[in-house]
């Protein structure tokens, strides 16, 4: 399941749109993101896909880069390939929004559908992530979401369902 934690991203593209469900009509945006990371972000997508994508370089082929989750798969197995293209689908999700300032309050937006994620792998050990995050709206949220798409570079905090089940123990201690 894929986690960030404050990771620098870039905000792509915002649609908004309505959700119909039965009479009732919803506000719902199709937020597009983007960002780099270590390969090692592959494993949480899939396992294995990393080692399917990267291998160690050959000698003399690159200096020596420091290894990435135990191993050294910094080098691209096909160069050729194209960005790919990975059919998989998480829901429940949450994500916050925030600026790179912290003056800006961040936005946080619950039950997120992720999905339609591109990887591109890059030399070195790292690839570019672009991926959808949908959710149903309200209209002050759709505001936050144009003032967040004009600044562009936001810093990004992913959250998956079992993690906000279990919540912060903080919470937790002051709750009893």
């Amino acid at each position: 399941m894929l986690t960030l934690d404050k990771h620098d991203a870039t905000f792509v593209n915002l649609n908004t749109r309505i959700e119909r469900h039965g009479d009732e009509r919803e506000l719902a945006a199709d937020i597009k993101l983007s960002l780099r990371a270590q390969n090692t972000i592959l494993d949480q997508l899939e396992p294995g896909l990393r080692k399917d994508i990267f291998r160690k370089p050959s000698r003399g082929e690159q200096p020596d880069i420091p290894e990435i989750g135990g191993d050294q798969l910094v080098a691209v197995k096909h160069p050729s390939i194209e960005p790919l293209r990975l059919s998989h689908e998480f829901e429940g999700y949450e994500i916050e929004i925030a600026g790179l300032m912290d003056h800006v309050e961040p936005l946080l937006l619950v039950d997120v559908k992720l999905k339609k994620f591109v990887v591109a792998p890059l030399e070195g050990g790292s690839v570019e992530l672009t991926f959808t995050a949908s959710t149903n709206v309200g209209q002050d949220e759709v505001s936050e979401l144009c003032e967040a798409f004009v600044r562009e570079d936001v810093r990004l905090t992913v959250t998956p369902p079992k993690r906000q089940a279990q919540g912060d123990p903080e919470d937790s201690r002051e709750a009893a």
